[in-house]
């Protein structure tokens, strides 16, 4: 198809794409992010270079007088292992045969697959050797998942429950859409307040667990359908790399600047550049990032047999 640059720029269409990848899985809010520094800033990384993230842990309570308990949060150490693009090019041909303004349409496309991307990533922790901690079923319905999942979840000792805080689940499309069938689930959702529900095919909370769609989430070694859990199970970080023109001063190489997504600050490097010999106009985001098992204690992986 031909594209046009119409009358937005790059910049911000690189930037929309960012905003929006985060609004696209919910379950990206409910993942440990290790975007910031633990004073809170936001900095630029080099491959390879291990950064630190911070899982919290619980508190007891004791008589008055007991005197101060430890504090049991963790550092989390990741290697920025990977380094990732996403390029977006507008040939001369695409630039001159449409008025249409497609760029924006970019944006959504870009931030689907940022989003997914993430999912992917993460997920390939979400297995029986990372979390000890599993669910077997088949039978789709509240009664037979998320109403047994919680049960699992609230443990048998104060030691080995998951914190009720938050609870999310991923789930492909077998079982997300048997749990849309659901005649209790159903019939709350005809309560006026989860009307947007039943337009949307978008399951709300069920039994404390936020519940998101992921359809190509699935590992046929294992028989995995989903992953449930907290925030800290998994963490995902990510950084911007090292400006080119710090090696090279005045590099004629113009549209370098970094982005930070203000929500979550996730910051990527954003280049843009137009190719002298084709005319080509390119957008292209860069970034590092690593992934790591958080706390195992707080993951269960929903598997079919």
């Amino acid at each position: 198809m031909a594209n046009n640059l119409g009358t937005l720029s790059g910049a911000l269409i690189l930037q929309e794409a960012l905003d929006l990848t985060f609004a696209h899985r919910p379950a990206l809010g409910l993942v440990s992010k290790g975007f910031r520094e633990l004073d809170g800033s936001v900095d630029n990384a080099l491959m390879g270079q291990s950064v630190i993230t911070r899982v919290k842990g619980l508190h007891a309570v004791n008589a008055f007088g007991t005197g101060p308990g430890n504090v049991t949060d963790t550092d989390v150490s990741v290697t920025l292992s990977n380094m990732k693009e996403i390029h977006v090019q507008f040939t001369a041909a695409q630039i001159n045969s449409t008025n249409r303004d497609l760029i924006r349409e970019v944006a959504q496309p870009i931030a689907v697959t940022l989003a997914n991307y993430i999912i992917d990533s993460v997920a390939t922790l979400w297995n029986t050797t990372n979390f000890a901690k599993k669910q077997i079923s088949t039978t789709y319905t509240r009664s037979g998942l998320t109403l047994p999942l919680s049960q699992l979840m609230d443990g048998t000792t104060d030691a080995n429950a998951i914190p009720q805080d938050n609870r999310f689940a991923v789930l492909n499309g077998t079982p997300y859409y048997g749990l849309l069938a659901d005649p209790i689930i159903v019939a709350a959702l005809n309560n006026p307040a989860n009307l947007e529900a039943i337009k949307t095919g978008k399951l709300p909370e069920v039994d404390g667990i936020m519940l998101d769609k992921y359809p190509t989430l699935g590992a046929a070694s294992i028989n995995r359908y989903g992953f449930a859990g907290t925030p800290d199970s998994t963490v995902y970080v990510a950084r911007a790399p090292k400006n080119p023109t710090e090696i090279i001063a005045n590099l004629p190489f113009p549209g370098i600047f970094d982005y930070v997504e203000a929500q979550n600050g996730f910051r990527v490097a954003v280049q843009q550049w137009i190719d002298p010999s084709t005319l080509a106009v390119n957008n292209r985001l860069v970034w590092l990032d690593g992934y790591a098992v958080g706390n195992p204690n707080n993951g269960v992986v929903l598997v079919s047999a």
